[in-house]
């Protein structure tokens, strides 16, 4: 749906106004906006951003009849595509998610990761394709490729190179992570949550050493699913890969540095998904895929525990509703003593006007984790289904038990 609105300039310009026309003097520009929504269609070439629509200016005569024209004193106009948004455009479609599934066909989990040749060498990490038994890749063009193996892991970096057949794919290069700085302006893409591609910017904020091994610190925001993805460099090289989170802060994201991806790059063997080990060198605790039971819900799971990080996704949901897409997955990585992160839904509801599809989410931290039990607590929360967003919470425990 479409628009016309006035915006009035005063004062400080964002579109230039002709010369002959006082800077002091406000102006009365018709403009036409649409919708531009989080899936973002591309702003066309005579387009800005005005209050989050796209919109573009129209002369009197084009105006449509109908609209509508109301004054905005001092609108925020956004000025023509800075470097951000240049990078994003270039770099967005060589970014991929990854979805994998065990040996019994179940999908069990996804992350990111992202193409360093024409031919389909991708990068990840390696807690994103532990355990897998078959996998696909998918585009941001939304093209799919099934994933014909693995070429090089690292599993004491959390590093992994898998390949797919593509030819003439979009690709990243890598950066000399040796000549990185803090302070350096850097950018991160990956898929968090269930928003695929989401884009962040921040800083270097650290190199850190952690039991002799180097990571990137950094401030650009990141979730569970931006695993594998890549943190570039304002210049669209790759200067790490996000790999981890620190929870006792904000924005305490790390990445393993790109030089050490080189090395791995050199293996032309591709070898079977199963092979990559499904363990960790810091693991404390490390199992294989199982099936667990919720004795605070009664839900079936299935639970993966690899190294610092659990994985559980929702089993016996009624199958016409996993048809149409519904899930329950939850992702924690393991912070201090605790295994803290996000449980994330799709599942309808039920309203006055029929139903209605929300996505929600909301904490969860693990404080014990053994053979025969899993404990800790849960945020629950009612759910306003005008909004899509859990409120009221409050923490409960949560107990699984194997099935």
């Amino acid at each position: 749906m479409r628009r016309a609105i006035a915006i009035v300039l005063a004062g400080s310009f964002a579109l230039p106004l002709p010369a002959q026309q006082s800077a002091l003097q406000p102006q009365t520009i018709q403009m036409e906006c649409r919708g531009f929504g989080p899936n973002g269609s591309n702003l066309a070439p005579d387009e800005i951003l005005v209050n989050g629509k796209a919109c573009r200016e129209i002369n009197a005569k084009d105006q449509p009849p109908s609209s509508t024209v109301r004054p905005a004193l001092q609108a925020n106009i956004q000025a023509p595509p800075g470097p951000i948004t240049e990078l994003a455009k270039s770099s967005v479609d060589s970014v991929v998610l990854i979805d994998w599934t065990d040996e019994n066909s179940g999908s069990v989990t996804f992350g990111s990761g992202f193409v360093v040749s024409p031919d389909g060498k991708i990068v990840t990490n390696h807690h994103v394709i532990a355990g897998a038994h078959s996998a696909t890749v998918k585009m941001n063009n939304g093209a799919y490729f099934a994933v014909d193996g693995v070429l090089a892991d690292d599993p004491d970096h959390d590093l992994a190179v898998i390949k797919v057949p593509g030819k003439n794919l979009p690709f990243l290069t890598l950066a000399d992570s040796d000549g990185l700085s803090v302070g350096d302006h850097v950018l991160a893409i990956g898929t968090s949550g269930q928003w695929e591609n989401s884009i962040s910017d921040g800083i270097i904020s650290g190199i850190r050493e952690d039991k002799g091994k180097t990571w990137i610190q950094t401030t650009a925001p990141a979730s569970h699913g931006n695993s594998g993805g890549p943190l570039l460099l304002m210049d669209g090289k790759v200067a790490g890969v996000l790999t981890w989170k620190d929870f006792d802060g904000e924005n305490l994201n790390f990445a393993a540095p790109s030089n050490l991806i080189a090395p791995l790059l050199t293996n032309s063997i591709v070898r079977p998904l199963e092979e990559v080990p499904n363990e960790s060198t810091s693991a404390s605790v490390t199992t294989s895929y199982t099936m667990w039971t919720s004795m605070t819900s009664g839900h079936d799971y299935k639970v993966r525990i690899s190294g610092n990080y659990i994985y559980l996704e929702r089993i016996d949901s009624p199958p016409n509703l996993n048809a149409q897409g519904a899930y329950q997955r939850i992702e924690l990585t393991k912070s201090g003593g605790k295994w803290i992160g996000k449980s994330r839904s799709f599942a309808p509801f039920e309203t006055a006007l029929g139903v209605k599809w929300c996505s929600t989410e909301y904490d969860i931290e693990i404080d014990k984790v053994s053979e025969t039990r899993i404990e800790g607590r849960q945020q629950v929360g009612m759910v306003n289904v005008r909004k899509c967003q859990m409120e009221k919470f409050e923490w409960k425990p949560v107990i699984l038990i194997p099935k």
